[in-house]
């Protein structure tokens, strides 16, 4: 790909965080008259599913929810209802339910970074193996390209990316953080193999004065120095994948095993299925964030138990791998949730809209990389990110505005994205909430 600026938009395209408003005030009809639930809560927290109050999870202490409907969202947390998350205003709230963790008070919220710009930054990131990472490579180099022309960090961006998953280990990566500590770097942007036991390396680097940013992945439990930039945007996919299938099997297709992103997605999911007593899960498949992966997975599945599958719950990036992993065996293509959609799924939903219904969330990798960037440049400029979390989610699309997101005609092996501009996921006003002070970086 090219660049953000290259890449194909819709006519009239409105950004992400601006249809976010607007679906919640439609209350996602489309998705109701499916089987899905209105959504409540704040614009930003958009939910083809009932979203249950955000009380709720305070009450039970961080993880219990009375019972709901089939495709009910249920808050899972925090752990900790009575820390920083009791004082949040009630739209932060909404979305913080389903952050299941302990939510804390970043360290960097007062701790002050005395390093002054230009800034040296580095990325570390498992193989690249599907579109989406690669646009967050190129589209980090293009924001670092950016953030030089107006002074604030100098060199190039510094990689340690594994050419192959094989090598992509938390070994690796704590290694390269450790390296790149050494080499005086100010900030690395991570997206982790192992938050767990890479946990130790990200602390030690914070104490050395150099904050790791997660990129759209939770910190591991007591990784108190990581500034996670997260999306939870399977929350919208999954409830209102739920809501459509309503009973039957279903096969749920994981990312990489130890990722906390992976565990913390899936926990959600199976926190929802509670509601859905008619839906069983037959088997938890590991798809690797890979479409190839998640197509050989799911086929060798269909071909040993051929009895028919109701629905999938995919944890993001792979809806085209399991769409061609039911056409190749030749059974029907089930309701799956598409959570860090691509062009390629979006486009076969389109072609099959009359016939075809499922809820679906993402943001592309230009998109992910423009955040990324801007809260990294942020904490260096000691704008201090309030919480651990930083969590900003999408909006949900559905049969009745897909047509908005998805270009016709695109095979499903198609490398392109979900369109729109790079500040579609969360722009400099959306980032504000998060710090203690607003604006972006600067060198004044």
């Amino acid at each position: 790909m090219n660049g953000i600026n290259r890449r194909w938009r819709p006519p009239g395209r409105r950004p992400l965080a601006m249809m976010a408003g607007a679906l919640l005030a439609a209350g996602l009809a489309a998705a109701c008259s499916s089987g899905g639930s209105s959504s409540t809560g704040s614009s930003a927290a958009t939910s083809a599913g009932t979203s249950a109050p955000a009380s709720s999870a305070a009450a039970g202490g961080g993880g219990a929810a009375a019972a709901g409907a089939c495709g009910t969202t249920v808050p899972v947390g925090p752990s900790n209802p009575s820390g920083v998350y009791a004082s949040m205003p009630a739209n932060l709230k909404s979305i913080y339910s389903s952050y299941p963790n302990e939510l804390i008070q970043s360290p960097w919220a007062t701790t002050k970074i005395t390093a002054k710009p230009p800034w040296k930054i580095g990325f570390i990131a498992f193989a690249i193996t599907n579109p989406y990472n690669q646009d967050v490579l190129t589209g980090l180099q293009q924001q670092f390209a950016k953030a030089k022309a107006a002074g604030l960090v100098t060199g190039s961006l510094i990689t340690n990316i594994p050419a192959t998953m094989a090598a992509s280990t938390a070994e690796q990566q704590i290694s390269a953080i450790q390296q790149m500590v050494s080499q005086g770097v100010n900030a690395i942007i991570l997206l982790p193999v192992d938050s767990v036991a890479e946990a130790p390396a990200i602390n030690a680097a914070g104490k050395a004065g150099v904050p790791v940013i997660l990129a759209d992945t939770p910190p591991a439990p007591n990784t108190q120095y990581a500034v996670s930039a997260w999306s939870q945007n399977q929350v919208e996919a999954d409830a209102g994948a739920l809501a459509l299938i309503k009973q039957g099997n279903i096969v749920m297709v994981k990312g990489i095993a130890g990722n906390e992103n992976d565990v913390v997605l899936y926990n959600q999911a199976i926190a929802d299925l509670k509601n859905c007593p008619n839906i069983h899960v037959a088997a938890t498949l590991y798809g690797n964030w890979d479409q190839g992966t998640a197509k050989t997975v799911v086929a060798q599945y269909i071909a040993s138990h051929p009895q028919p599958l109701a629905g999938v719950i995919q944890d993001g990036g792979m809806m085209s791998g399991v769409i061609q992993a039911f056409e190749s065996t030749g059974a029907t293509v089930p309701v799956i949730a598409d959570g860090e959609c691509g062009g390629g799924d979006l486009s076969w939903w389109l072609a099959h809209k009359d016939t075809y219904k499922t809820v679906a969330g993402c943001f592309n990798g230009f998109q992910g990389a423009y955040t990324y960037m801007d809260v990294t440049l942020r904490v260096l400029d000691n704008k201090g990110p309030k919480y651990n979390v930083l969590e900003m989610p999408t909006a949900a699309i559905t049969n009745s505005n897909l047509a908005e997101f998805a270009k016709p005609g695109l095979p499903l092996s198609s490398t392109e994205e979900v369109g729109g501009p790079e500040t579609a996921w969360c722009d400099d006003a959306c980032l504000d909430k998060y710090f203690t002070v607003t604006g972006a970086a600067s060198t004044s």
